[in-house]
């Protein structure tokens, strides 16, 4: 039998150090205190004015009290709590003061969900203190609970996806540079999306979820989107762990495993949606966000290390077909890269052929756009790869190789730029000199498609020993009793 001391170590033992670490210093701090003493006054003020102005206004002085507190709680939960712990974990990484949770017993992956345990816990925190007051406008007038309940839980989820994308961001702020970088992105990118996404929650409170998403059966849209935040957020949650991983482990495996389950889990996802709705849609959503994840990971591809270290070789299968699979899914910049390409054949098949053997209607968007997408993609492969090789041949001593996406970002920019200033001076025909732009060829499929195809083969021709020694170097490895990677 297990007393109740032994019960508690357990739990104790089960819990994460980091939560502990984390509570404890907002107990000590005044930020999050401020912030819920400052909103349970104006929550108080709100509603006493709601409540002594009731009859003297409109009849929804109930949801527009309520529409009020949510979008004072939802600024609160996805852009004030994410961004002060992103700053402060970005913060901790760049004083080194992370250093003593990297030389105990605490993995890369429980870090990251410890903060993010953290984060919500502050997020609940927020829940907690205005669930009463908004519970309150429902004695108002023209409240819809169940609505309510659904509008919060929404927000909750995207909530903790606007915290992981700030852990996120703040894992890759390694230096002073690079931390005014990339806080400086993620801050905008959190204020841009709440400002897209703010007046959403409202509107679902006042006009319900059937008028807001135009559709008499909202739930494939309310679940779709729970998914992909669920899915966004376990995403970033591997990319965060990789980040924070030692140097020479194999920290891109879990990244590349989960990325190709989460892509085929979305695709039957949306194939199902699409099926039942007849529409094509949710599979049109589907292609935007796995091109998007395939430019970002050609990006990180690249910016990987081109050598083999002793933990991955060791961990590499004896098995030809298996030691193929590890190859696309092991740390390495050729089999980031080959994984890019195979991922994106695998789009391109599904699109091409699979869907219109399923009845779905209204696919002819959906096939128009699908080769823009994949023709952008192409380029942004292939201007990974040039930047990849000016960095190798010409950069090497001033640029490291983990930025290696920054030049492919300036050479996909000069491509796309510079050619417009050239036809300003030199008067040459300003469409004919577009021919490296991503964005302008995309719109022109046939001459995008040539053009994509032959910066691409370019490309692998310019890398083909680059590559071609990586291939080797991987597949010889732990089959010689050379061990020298």
């Amino acid at each position: 039998m297990i007393g109740p001391g032994s019960l508690i170590d357990r739990i104790d033992d089960l819990l994460n150090p980091i939560i502990v670490r984390e509570l404890r210093q907002v107990v000590r701090g005044k930020f999050i205190w401020s912030v819920l003493i400052l909103f349970l006054v104006f929550q108080c003020a709100i509603l006493s004015i709601s409540i002594a102005g009731r009859g003297m206004t409109s009849r929804s002085v109930g949801m527009d009290t309520l529409s009020f507190l949510f979008s004072i709680l939802f600024f609160a939960s996805f852009l004030l709590i994410p961004l002060f712990n992103g700053f402060k974990f970005a913060r901790e990484q760049s004083e080194g003061s992370d250093e003593l949770l990297f030389i105990t017993t605490i993995t890369p992956e429980a870090i990251i969900r410890g903060k993010f345990a953290a984060s919500m816990i502050f997020i609940l925190m927020l829940y907690s203190a205005f669930s009463p007051f908004m519970a309150m406008t429902f004695f108002l007038s023209g409240v819809d609970l169940p609505m309510t309940f659904m509008t919060l839980f929404i927000a909750f989820i995207l909530s903790a996806v606007g915290s992981m994308a700030q852990i996120c961001f703040a894992t890759l702020a390694r230096d002073g540079h690079s931390q005014q970088f990339f806080r400086g992105i993620a801050v905008f990118v959190q204020i841009t999306t709440f400002f897209s996404i703010s007046g959403s929650g409202s509107d679902m409170l006042r006009y319900g979820a059937s008028s807001y998403f135009g559709s008499s059966d909202p739930l494939p849209v309310v679940i779709s989107i729970v998914l992909g935040s669920l899915a966004l957020t376990y995403f970033l949650y591997l990319a965060s762990a990789a980040v924070i991983s030692p140097a020479g482990s194999n920290r891109m495996y879990p990244v590349r495993r989960g990325a190709t389950i989460i892509w085929l889990l979305s695709l039957m996802l949306a194939v199902f949606w699409a099926e039942r709705h007849g529409t094509g849609s949710f599979l049109f959503t589907w292609l935007v966000a796995v091109s998007s994840l395939l430019v970002i990971a050609v990006l990180v591809a690249v910016s990987e290390r081109d050598f083999l270290t002793e933990r991955v070789a060791r961990e590499i299968p004896h098995k030809r077909p298996f030691r193929d699979l590890a190859f696309l899914m092991y740390s390495g910049a050729a089999g980031g890269i080959a994984w890019v390409i195979v991922m994106m054949l695998l789009t391109v098949c599904v699109i091409a052929f699979f869907p219109f053997n399923t009845g779905i209607s209204s696919l002819r968007g959906l096939s128009e756009a699908m080769p823009e997408f994949m023709i952008f993609t192409v380029y942004c492969l292939a201007y990974a790869m040039i930047g990849s090789v000016i960095r190798r041949k010409l950069l090497y001593n001033y640029i490291e190789v983990r930025n290696t996406w920054v030049v492919a970002l300036l050479v996909c920019t000069a491509f796309s730029i510079l050619p417009v200033f050239l036809g300003a001076f030199t008067g040459f025909n300003t469409e004919s000199l577009m021919i490296g732009n991503p964005f302008m060829m995309a719109a022109n499929k046939l001459e995008g498609g040539f053009f994509a195809a032959l910066f691409f083969l370019l490309a692998i021709i310019l890398n083909f020993r680059w590559l071609s020694r990586q291939y080797k170097a991987f597949m010889r490895a732990g089959n010689s009793d050379d061990q020298q990677l």
